[in-house]
């Protein structure tokens, strides 16, 4: 039957009640919504912080290897450009990072095998063209219900410990050859020192003047020479170990050349040698006296060893607004190619005789390359055979 007015009224009203009442809990319901909304993206905001701040590159894929996450040390360590970071489909990133390694095989055959076995972990270690090297391991996601959801790969930069491994190796290795050459330089003279000791001892009163004078003259010659190389010797360590103290200072290079050639030149005057100075009278230079001194003696001394009597050197040094170039030459008998190449080489180091079969320490040229990278500059030779030797070495003019 028809409903009355008031009916209808009344019902309206209940339904107006409940409307209301439907659209607060709507308002609640979407206040909350929002509330987790924020409070969500608060969160996902300090786990994106977080992921991005640690030293690790990590990313994420799917079953398939399709990428999902990955955070920005993992776009640094594989130099990835933009836009294929920004590719949606992936294998713009795929082809970018094998391309970047130095073994690609070795890259793709780690991942077909993880494919093949899901649910295996993985660790190994990758190359990249630039030197880098990265510790790279992975392991997959597998849910409450047993199911893989994926893997999880993290890259962590090791190049520093690498090289540092290839240092303590080179290390050990300088220091059996450097324990070996000089137990063998230091032999000879002990017993040509010991030989003409023991002898002086048990025949002095049968030998005349003369000949006990040559016999001290020797002992004193090897005595000079295994000082000298004990000294050499000790100023290579101690510059090695950085113990050698850097005090650069303002000289006249031309005044240091003419000191170190004075001091050498009884060398050079029995090997009628001539030492010629070619460097301006005020050139200034900013280097460790000390050190300087060592390197040209050490220069000098060889250009003497090797070359015959009656030869020349030469000792010339440049300025520009950038470096001082030193310069020694001479027209000794020179250096075969093969063995300029190993010339500043510890694992190849070895001691030469001189035209007069004259012995050396073998450490001069490792002495004048520790001095010089303390200077901040280079040394360089040039040379042929029987026609001379020039050995360069430039010392910044501004010294950090």
């Amino acid at each position: 039957m028809d409903r009355t007015k008031n009916e209808l009224i009344n019902e309206l009203e209940e339904l107006q009640l409940k409307h209301a009442a439907l659209e607060k809990k709507y308002d609640e319901e979407v206040s909350k919504f929002k509330k987790c909304e924020d409070d969500l993206r608060y969160r996902l905001t300090f786990l994106e912080g977080v992921a991005n701040s640690t030293i690790d590159g990590f990313l994420v894929v799917n079953p398939y290897g399709q990428k999902i996450l990955q955070n920005q040390q993992t776009i640094d360590l594989w130099k990835i450009p933009k836009e294929i970071v920004d590719d949606p489909n992936g294998m713009k990133q795929v082809n970018h990072v094998m391309s970047m390694t130095v073994d690609s095989q070795k890259f793709v055959a780690e991942i077909d095998y993880l494919r093949e076995h899901p649910d295996e972990k993985s660790r190994d270690e990758l190359e990249l063209i630039d030197g880098t090297v990265l510790d790279r391991y992975s392991s997959p996601v597998i849910g409450p219900d047993g199911k893989n959801y994926g893997r999880i790969w993290t890259f962590h930069d090791i190049s520093e410990r690498k090289n540092a491994e290839k240092q303590l190796i080179q290390l050990n290795a300088d220091k059996d050859r450097f324990i070996s050459i000089l137990a063998h330089d230091l032999r000879s003279p002990f017993s040509s020192l010991l030989g003409f000791s023991q002898l002086l001892k048990k025949e002095l009163r049968h030998f005349s003047f003369e000949k006990i004078e040559e016999m001290v003259e020797s002992i004193y010659s090897t005595a000079n020479k295994t000082y000298k190389l004990l000294e050499d010797t000790l100023s290579w360590a101690s510059g090695s170990s950085r113990k050698i103290t850097f005090s650069p200072t303002v000289t006249n290079i031309s005044e240091l050349i003419n000191e170190v050639a004075d001091i050498l030149e009884p060398i050079a005057k029995a090997k009628r040698i001539s030492i010629e100075n070619n460097s301006e009278n005020e050139l200034l230079v900013n280097a460790d006296i000390f050190m300087l001194k060592a390197i040209l003696r050490n220069l000098i001394s060889n250009a003497i060893k090797f070359t015959d009597k009656g030869g020349k050197i030469q000792v010339s040094a440049l300025q520009d607004h950038v470096n001082t170039t030193i310069q020694v030459t001479d027209n000794g008998i020179g250096i075969i190619p093969e063995a300029l190449e190993k010339l500043f080489s510890f694992s190849s180091f070895h001691s030469t005789k001189g035209t007069a079969n004259e012995s050396g320490t073998g450490f001069g040229l490792l002495l004048c390359k520790e001095y010089i990278e303390k200077h901040g500059g280079k040394i360089w030779i040039d040379s042929q055979e029987n026609k001379g030797t020039s050995v360069s070495l430039t010392i910044p003019n501004c010294l950090k």
